[in-house]
């Protein structure tokens, strides 16, 4: 993403407005460095949809696996204590 920014003319725009220099300084610098992000690494709503949808899918999985894995153990269990009995 190319912005051109122009840090100075906002310094200037802030101690006009009645901020003293270093405040304008700083929230000029703090402006300059968000105008420079790359946006195209941010997550979109799509994106985070996308992936929550994932999770609940594989949460669902394991859930099902859990479950299986519970009912095998139950089930050697009560045949443990059917031979012992």
């Amino acid at each position: 993403m190319n912005t051109t920014f122009d840090a100075l003319e906002v310094a200037h725009d802030l101690k006009v407005a009645g901020l003293d220099e270093r405040q304008a300084e700083a929230i000029a610098k703090a402006c300059r460095s968000a105008a420079g992000a790359d946006l195209d690494q941010l997550a979109t709503k799509s994106d985070l949809r996308m992936g929550i949808a994932d999770l609940r899918t594989e949460i669902s999985q394991v859930s099902n696996r859990l479950l299986v894995a519970q009912v095998a153990v139950a089930g050697l269990l009560f045949a443990a204590i059917k031979l012992w009995v």
